[in-house]
């Protein structure tokens, strides 16, 4: 699959909305679960939280569906996964999604989540103004290394004089502790990491200009058989999306959070920064979407990422 592809494919809405929820709705009672696991691939962070309460609530197992979560690091790791066949389904941003497109079979069914706040810049307690930072840490691929480059572009700041610094997301507040680097932009729940040890927050993507979307993606191949499977997965992450906005609506934090802290071991304190701060519904992808992505494209292929920008 080429960037060209990659981008036709999520213009063509009426393609993906063969996946799309509308219509398809889960049946309240418990069905018989069909034997043959489905894999799905998440991170260990909030982001995931409406596949955690679906699977801790045996949403999937109502909806007759036998899914197994796998779990990495992080989303980009989940692709790679899938890419090499040891997943069926995954949940990720969009630079890690698109960069696997072109790489493998990647396709993507819908937008299940989106955020301006949840990505934070988190700086050292002594650094007030962003034109301060000479070196931050990245994530590289992912949308840390891209809301970097927005936010260099925002503030009129050469490139050339801050030093990127790889590492994953664990890594980033001790580095920042340790002096290595002064500022780190990433999602949850690693800048709540870095405020605990004494840091701050400066910005957040929204303020330079970009919303994450998480993405539920799949397997081709899975995907030619499995389409009434990928329809119901679909429709339970939206039952569980609705379950979270009534309790966010309730103020009960305690329904969701005992879903994470059973699925993933995260404290209840990170679910509260997920409720404050993620918009979970999930959609199709609409030409804002596309709009977006062809700033993506633009930023994968000139970090030569990708072959060339389409």
């Amino acid at each position: 699959m080429t960037i060209r592809d990659v981008k036709d494919l999520l213009a063509r809405t009426a393609r993906l909305s063969l996946l799309a929820v509308a219509g398809f709705t889960v049946a309240g009672s418990a069905m018989a679960a069909d034997p043959t696991p489905i894999r799905l691939a998440v991170g260990v962070d909030p982001a995931y939280t409406p596949v955690f309460l679906s699977k801790y609530e045996k949403m999937f197992e109502a909806a007759g569906l036998n899914v197994q979560l796998q779990q990495y690091a992080n989303g980009n790791e989940g692709l790679d996964a899938m890419n090499a066949g040891l997943v069926d389904l995954v949940g990720a941003a969009e630079p890690g999604t698109l960069t696997r497109m072109i790489r493998g079979d990647v396709r993507p069914l819908a937008i299940f989540e989106q955020s301006g706040r949840y990505i934070k810049l988190v700086v050292k307690a002594d650094i007030n103004d962003v034109k301060q930072i000479k070196k931050i840490g990245v994530v590289k691929g992912s949308t840390s290394e891209y809301t970097t480059g927005l936010l260099l572009d925002k503030y009129g700041i050469d490139p050339k004089s801050v030093e990127l610094i790889p590492a994953g997301p664990p890594e980033l507040p001790a580095l920042l502790v340790g002096n290595n680097i002064d500022a780190y932009f990433v999602w949850e729940p690693w800048p709540t990491v870095g405020i605990k040890q004494g840091a701050k927050v400066l910005v957040t993507s929204g303020d330079v200009g970009y919303t994450y979307t998480m993405w539920l993606s799949a397997n081709g191949a899975w995907l030619d058989k499995h389409a009434d499977e990928a329809k119901k997965i679909l429709a339970t992450l939206a039952k569980a999306c609705t379950v979270i906005g009534e309790s966010v609506a309730k103020g009960d934090k305690t329904r969701v959070a005992a879903a994470n802290t059973a699925m993933a071991k995260l404290p209840p304190e990170q679910t509260d920064f997920f409720l404050k701060e993620i918009d979970c519904k999930v959609r199709d992808f609409n030409p804002t979407d596309v709009e977006r992505f062809d700033k993506i494209d633009g930023f994968l292929a000139d970090r030569k990422m990708t072959p060339v920008k389409a």
